[in-house]
């Protein structure tokens, strides 16, 4: 990623860092070096200067397309007069950017709404629109819960009831706790990716998850469909009504 910054970069970060949406757990930065034209050089030198930055890309949950990036050293906002910076908005994150660690978004891992039924596809979009963990699928909500297409009532409601659970301390989290000593055994079950995906990215996620039971045979979406709604279909209905079935199954 190339971006150029001129003299005046810090006056038009300032004015764009208003329309960051400060609701944490679905604002998700992610810092990084970035090769950027010091424009100024340039026009001294009479040919391109190039020089490497620190900027933090900032990814909003269910966003598809908006990732705006911002130098560390720009202001994020202005407290008791005193100027905080984004990297001191993040500072843990960029602490770890610092060491070269693995930048971690908050928040419980998607894998943990394994027993209420999530499916890799539906995990592989999750992350594909930049939704990294339960809490920030729960909080969804408008235009950007409904960028999971097909899956999005599906998703919510598992983020609902793990919500719920926790809360209670019911249901599944029995079975949730004894998979936690799994989770914590995959490496970068949290890892924030490092490339931002593309249009065509999220595209590809969203079909393979809205398809997910083509690849099904008539007798396993008879076996789902059963499974949730407590009753195999009757008669012989056909491809595309069980195919729909299970889809609305799923999303009950």
């Amino acid at each position: 990623m190339v971006i150029c910054l001129s003299s005046d970069e810090r006056q038009i970060t300032m004015a764009h860092a208003v329309a960051i949406d400060m609701r944490d757990i679905q604002v998700v930065p992610f810092f990084k070096h970035v090769t950027v034209e010091d424009i100024n050089a340039s026009e001294r030198e009479g040919h391109a200067v190039m020089k490497v930055r620190e900027v933090v890309e900032v990814r909003f949950a269910g966003s598809k397309l908006y990732s705006p990036v911002f130098p560390t050293d720009a202001m994020w906002k202005r407290e008791g007069g005193r100027t905080i910076t984004y990297a001191e908005r993040w500072a843990d994150q960029y602490r770890d950017f610092l060491a070269g660690a693995d930048q971690k978004a908050a928040g419980t891992p998607l894998e943990m709404l394994k027993p209420y039924g999530v499916s890799d596809a539906q995990l592989s979009l999750c992350r594909a629109l930049k939704i990294y963990s339960i809490e920030a699928l729960h909080a969804l909500e408008g235009p950007n819960l409904k960028s999971l297409g097909m899956s999005q009532n599906a998703l919510k409601g598992m983020a609902r009831s793990y919500m719920a659970d926790r809360s209670s301390g019911a249901g599944s989290m029995t079975e949730i706790e004894a998979l936690k000593r799994e989770i914590e055994a995959l490496k970068g079950a949290a890892k924030i990716p490092a490339a931002d995906p593309s249009p065509a990215d999220i595209e590809s996620a969203v079909k393979a998850a809205d398809s997910e039971f083509d690849a099904m045979t008539d007798d396993q979406l008879k076996a789902f469909i059963k499974e949730k709604v407590g009753q195999a279909p009757r008669g012989t209905p056909g491809r595309d009504w069980l195919i729909n079935a299970a889809r609305e199954a799923a999303a009950a």
